[in-house]
């Protein structure tokens, strides 16, 4: 017969139910025939039994709850200077992309500029003008300084 076997994740669930269910028992104490004292949890048939109060749950200890307190205090302390890291990194990555994205469109239209055979630009007036070779080497140049001055 094959053997059954408990899924272990079981396991821990199972533990904490055990330790969440409250024990409440009665306490019996008599004296037998022969004099020795007995405890239990059910009284005897036939013996006279006293039943006794169990002990109050211990009072919290100050000093544990003042530890707990500071700890509690320090993990919200850590946790916002995490928070605080993990959105200067989120920021950092968000403006570091951006910087690669202006980059590349730069890298980009420099090399369109240099493969092109004309460049046009548009004249106050709307009109379609194109660039001499001198305004074409500044623009160039202008988009080259911009990838040595903002590009890696």
């Amino acid at each position: 017969m094959p053997r059954m076997k408990t899924a272990p994740r079981r396991w821990p669930l199972l533990l904490l139910l055990c330790a969440c269910v409250p024990v409440r028992a009665e306490i019996w104490r008599w004296t037998d025939a022969e004099g020795r004292v007995h405890f239990g949890d059910r009284a005897p048939q036939g013996a006279q039994a006293q039943r006794l109060e169990a002990p109050a749950a211990a009072s919290p200890d100050p000093e544990l709850a003042r530890h707990r307190e500071r700890s509690r205090k320090l993990l919200e302390v850590w946790d916002a200077e995490r928070r605080a890291r993990n959105e200067a990194a989120a920021t950092a990555a968000a403006e570091t992309a951006g910087r690669e994205q202006a980059c590349a469109e730069l890298r980009a239209e420099l090399a369109r500029a240099r493969q092109a055979a004309y460049l046009v630009r548009r004249a106050d007036d709307g009109a379609r003008q194109i660039l001499g070779g001198a305004e074409r080497a500044q623009y160039e140049t202008t988009l080259a300084d911009a990838i040595a001055a903002h590009c890696r």
